[in-house]
């Protein structure tokens, strides 16, 4: 029963997810991020992912930062440590549960790049690994998100790619 009830609860914080690709204002879209973010942490807690839902209440605070204009480098160092040491102490899933530590250092570190197609894909390939976070806890619905959300960016990257060539070439 605790898997369906957090499947629901992950189906529901997809949407959200989903739904916040068709807002145009960054502060609304970081609002919506914070609700599906924390629903995603009750999901990953009820299903084991102690380590997942560390990342995303710390995803929280940072979107919540950049929410209120005030994600630095202090910040951003401030977060990857607590990621670390909350994942060394908490980590009971082996490897597993390294993947949203790793996966939320390397988006804080790279989350400031100006290059919309360098962006893209750093959205692109966060979203990898957890599809294989959420299949091992059994989030099938989150599985099943990030997937379709790696193949939606994925497309959206190619693209990009292809028309920034095709906007080289005219400029020849």
């Amino acid at each position: 029963m605790t898997i369906i009830i957090a499947n629901i609860i992950d189906f529901l914080a997809a949407m959200l997810q989903v739904g916040s690709g068709a807002i145009k204002k960054k502060s609304k879209i970081l609002i919506v991020q914070i609700v599906q973010l924390l629903m995603q942490a009750v999901s990953m807690l009820l299903l084991g992912g102690i380590t997942g839902a560390i990342s995303n209440v710390l995803s929280c605070l940072r979107n919540y930062l950049c929410y209120k204009e005030k994600l630095n480098t202090i910040w951003k160092i401030i977060l990857i440590a607590a990621s670390v040491v909350m994942t060394v102490v908490m980590n009971e899933q082996g490897l597993l549960g390294v993947i949203p530590v790793a996966v939320c250092t390397v988006y804080i570190i790279f989350m400031d790049v100006k290059d919309p197609v360098k962006f893209k894909l750093l959205v692109t390939l966060s979203f990898i690994p957890w599809v294989v976070y959420h299949f091992a806890l059994k989030s099938y619905t989150g599985a099943f998100f990030d997937l379709a959300s790696v193949v939606t960016n994925a497309s959206t990257l190619y693209k990009m790619v292809r028309e920034s060539a095709e906007q080289k070439e005219k400029a020849k």
